[in-house]
């Protein structure tokens, strides 16, 4: 049965339903066409779908193909959303990949996904419990808010989608199991002077001064993050600075000034953690300078993490084997994904699957055929293993 299913996935069809895929706009915050194309492809398969308009022209996509039972029901899932196209490669179908924006990041996971249902359908595979496809919006910020998956979590909140489990079509080519916790920080610090000619301000009293501190501190606490024990698949803890902005002029006293960056927490650590840390920078910066120092901690996300004895990890390992002949490695990632919400928001176990992760927001994004098709028949086994099949 497992190699029939394999035996009817058709990787030309693939390719040519990825590059239709790809040649429709849905850039974030516009999704609407992007959404009703693979609605269309889910129906075109046979599933019975469900188009959730809970945002004018902007709809969440949910598929499900039946099972005969509650038993375990899998949730596959992906976004329909992209970045803007830019300069970005135009859409192509060119030696064995397909190009254009959207093509890994994440169109053709999406389209993999309906083939797996395809080829189970066509194979006459009985599964004992649902497999639902669903394809979310608003994934991509800073214009999406994350929408899409936080529509998704009420539906399965609610009772409307039954799911024991998640895989995301995001990622390399491996079984994504854990991620650190992140969020982006901002810190201002003010000076109650205004803008003034830095020769009537004290060097001590600059707000570029106290930026310094700050920036020193996090270096004491980078020194401390190395020191500490990493976890074993997604790495360390992090703070990073992406930005530092104030001043107008170089004699002119830079305030209000900003630094900008990310925190990246380990497993065992809240976003509360977090903010009370960035709240105690700042009230001991105000105590030496007498300046206002304020923060703001945005989207924040939490750690997630899924065993690898679950029996979600284990059906993608059997998957995997079955097809290939080796199972796919375990990895963790710093990265936020969805998988943050979905493991911590719906209570799931979830992971990461994807075909591929080399050129996602790049103008040069691509995707291999070949790997497409390997991870439609990865997504059709693994289904099999995690919902079981009446025989």
């Amino acid at each position: 049965m497992h190699q029939r299913v394999l035996d009817l996935l058709d990787a030309d069809a693939i390719a040519r339903d990825t590059l239709a895929f790809v040649q429709v706009p849905s850039e974030t915050g516009a999704e609407g066409p992007g959404g009703e194309h693979f609605a269309a492809l889910c129906e075109r398969a046979g599933l019975e779908v469900d188009v959730d308009r809970f945002i004018a022209d902007r709809p969440n996509v949910y598929a499900r193909l039946p099972g005969i039972e509650p038993g375990r029901p899998l949730l596959l899932n992906g976004h329909v959303d992209t970045i803007p196209r830019g300069d970005s490669d135009p859409p192509a179908l060119r030696d064995g990949w397909v190009v254009g924006r959207g093509a890994e990041d994440m169109k053709g996971g999406l389209v993999a996904m309906v083939h797996a249902a395809t080829a189970l359908r066509r194979a006459g595979v009985r599964l004992s419990s649902d497999l639902w496809l669903t394809g979310v919006v608003g994934h991509e910020t800073p214009v999406g808010k994350k929408e899409g998956p936080k529509r998704l979590v009420e539906r399965i909140r609610a009772g409307d989608i039954p799911a024991a489990a998640v895989i995301i079509a995001e990622g390399p080519h491996a079984i994504w199991t854990a991620g650190l916790g992140a969020a982006m920080f901002r810190i201002t610090l003010s000076s109650a002077r205004g803008i003034v000619h830095t020769l009537h301000v004290p060097y001590a009293d600059n707000p570029a001064r106290w930026a310094g501190a700050i920036l020193a501190e996090f270096a004491e606490w980078e020194a401390r993050f190395e020191a500490e024990a990493a976890h074993p698949l997604c790495g360390r803890q992090r703070v990073d600075i992406g930005l530092v902005a104030g001043g107008d002029y170089p004699n002119r006293l830079p305030t209000p000034l900003t630094l900008r960056g990310t925190r990246r927490w380990r497993h065992g650590l809240t976003a509360d953690d977090i903010e009370a840390e960035l709240r105690d920078i700042c009230r001991r910066i105000e105590e030496r300078s007498g300046l206002e120092a304020t923060f703001s901690l945005d989207a924040p996300h939490e750690p997630f993490e899924t065993p690898g004895d679950h029996p979600l990890v284990r059906a993608l390992e059997a998957a995997a084997t079955t097809a290939t002949g080796a199972p796919l490695p375990r990895i963790g990632l710093a990265l936020v994904t969805d998988a943050n919400i979905y493991g911590n928001d719906a209570s799931l176990p979830v992971v990461c699957c994807g075909p591929e992760y080399a050129t996602a927001h790049s103008d040069h994004e691509r995707v291999s055929v070949e790997r497409l098709h390997r991870t439609a028949g990865l997504y059709a086994l693994a289904a099999m293993e995690f919902c079981g099949v009446d025989e």
